[in-house]
């Protein structure tokens, strides 16, 4: 368990570097500089907005996918030796992967699947965020009913969601005419925090450290219920 442990902690890193290194390089390249307050991911990433930028963003992304699709197959063996069947979970987190992979082709190839088909590349955004975030938050929900010490990092991680959906409940009651986010909303002295764009990358980065920890966990997630039941039996003994 601990070399499969170790495995998937290295290729999750290695992920994440890629990813880091590819967000680096899309915001050194960004037409005119790129304010992540006020402008969401799908303009860093877009080919069309950030021409050299958008592409290394893109393929940072398709590689992370290749080296976390082992990973979730990891998270489904470890949760199973503990009893659990966590099967949905796990399918949203690939279903997510593969959106992730189909925006990498996307954006790599200069593709542009909406030409295709209506709103496509909006769609697959959403699938790629739904199944990365209903997988992880799915994982977590089966672990607190077991270990509340997973509660924490559960908490951390739908942060954001809660915060969107309030930030952006506030704009409606009173700023409606503001329209999308973008940096004029700097300018006209909107704070940052109302900003979806500040929210969305702040989600990206704690979703994150939700499926990380989850990683580094997995010697605990992946005890018997039966062996974790002797262990506090034996330390109330003592």
């Amino acid at each position: 368990m601990r070399q499969e442990k170790a495995g998937a902690l290295l290729r999750f890193g290695a992920a994440t570097l890629l990813v880091g290194l590819g967000i680096g390089i899309a915001f050194a390249r960004f037409p005119g500089g790129y304010d992540w307050a006020y402008t969401v991911i799908s303009k860093l990433a877009s080919v069309r907005q950030n021409p050299t930028g958008g592409r290394w963003l893109a393929g940072s992304l398709l590689a992370a996918v290749v080296f976390l699709w082992p990973v979730a197959r990891y998270l489904d063996e470890t949760f199973s030796r503990s009893g659990s069947r966590p099967r949905h979970s796990v399918t949203s987190l690939r279903i997510g992967l593969v959106g992730g992979a189909l925006l990498g082709l996307e954006g790599v190839f200069t593709l542009d699947f909406s030409r295709r088909l209506h709103k496509a590349h909006e769609a697959l955004a959403l699938i790629t965020f739904v199944g990365f975030y209903g997988g992880v938050l799915g994982l977590y929900l089966d672990r607190i009913r077991r270990d509340r010490s997973f509660l924490p990092p559960a908490l951390l991680v739908i942060l954001p969601l809660c915060a969107v959906g309030l930030t952006q409940f506030v704009l409606y009651l009173g700023q409606r005419d503001l329209g999308w986010v973008n940096t004029d909303w700097r300018e006209l002295g909107v704070p940052f925090w109302l900003s979806f764009a500040f929210w969305q990358w702040l989600a990206v980065a704690f979703l994150g450290f939700g499926l990380g920890y989850l990683i580094a966990a997995g010697d605990r997630i992946g005890r018997p219920q039966m062996e974790r039941g002797e262990d506090r039996a034996g330390s109330r003994t003592t």
